[in-house]
């Protein structure tokens, strides 16, 4: 039972990484520009917390939605475990 688990787990990290990064490990360039798109969508690297510019509180619905979106942001980065420097560096480039 638990090497079903196991096998499956490493499938689908397989298919992360096989989809994001060139077989030399580092990031495909179009693993590139799909990752600093998610990266941004996903608010990688800035607060959840949403405040409402009408009533100046949180937004209760508005953070639980941004909160969702990093969640799976955390969840494709626990699958590839690129290096912080990788992840840092994404950035939308200007075509």
């Amino acid at each position: 039972m638990i090497e079903k688990l196991l096998a499956r787990i490493r499938k689908r990290k397989y298919a992360y990484r096989r989809m994001f990064l060139a077989e030399s490990g580092q990031l495909s360039p179009d693993g590139e520009i799909v990752l600093a798109d998610l990266k941004k969508f996903c608010r990688a690297t800035a607060s959840t917390v949403v405040v409402s510019p009408v009533s100046r509180s949180v937004d209760p619905i508005a953070t639980a939605m941004a909160e969702g979106r990093r969640e799976v942001w955390l969840r494709i980065m626990a699958h590839l475990h690129l290096e912080d420097r990788a992840v840092i560096n994404l950035e939308e480039k200007e075509e």
